[in-house]
């Protein structure tokens, strides 16, 4: 069961800043942590996860490139956005009823952000909490 809302999450992360200016962000390496949390009667905290992620100059100038997770968006919609200075703020829905709002602030070599998520699945109500954060951690290698 957990697994089969991981992709769910991704697809719903990645509207966090799309059709958005660009965010304060420095193009490199990137060390992106994600921690997520379910709530419900199937609650349970998975592992936290760490990866690194080169983001060029055409990412960071691309909203939807450097959002946490962002993935495939052929089942949710972005209904609202909205970024002010430094922060975004957004609301998904998506075809099977899931919902979420979520909100990142960049701060150049680093940002911060959350998002919850509240689905059906087998019936039960389900909510997740993202937990996510970003690093710049050097220059992308030469290729």
């Amino acid at each position: 069961m957990r697994y089969a809302v991981l992709p769910l999450l991704a697809v719903a992360a990645g509207f966090a800043v799309a059709h958005a200016a660009s965010p304060n962000m420095r193009e490199g390496m990137w060390e992106i942590t994600t921690k997520m949390e379910m709530t419900g009667k199937s609650g349970m905290q998975m592992p936290t996860q760490t990866a690194k992620h080169c983001m060029t100059k055409k990412d960071v100038e691309d909203p939807k490139r450097s959002t946490p997770g962002a993935g495939d968006q052929s089942r949710c919609k972005m209904v609202d956005h909205k970024m002010q200075g430094n922060t975004a703020t957004w609301r998904v829905e998506c075809q099977d009823g899931t919902t979420g709002v979520g909100t990142v602030s960049y701060s150049g070599d680093s940002y911060k952000g959350n998002q919850t998520i509240a689905m059906k699945r087998s019936g039960q109500a389900m909510n997740m909490k993202m937990d996510y954060s970003g690093r710049r951690v050097g220059d992308c290698p030469k290729k």
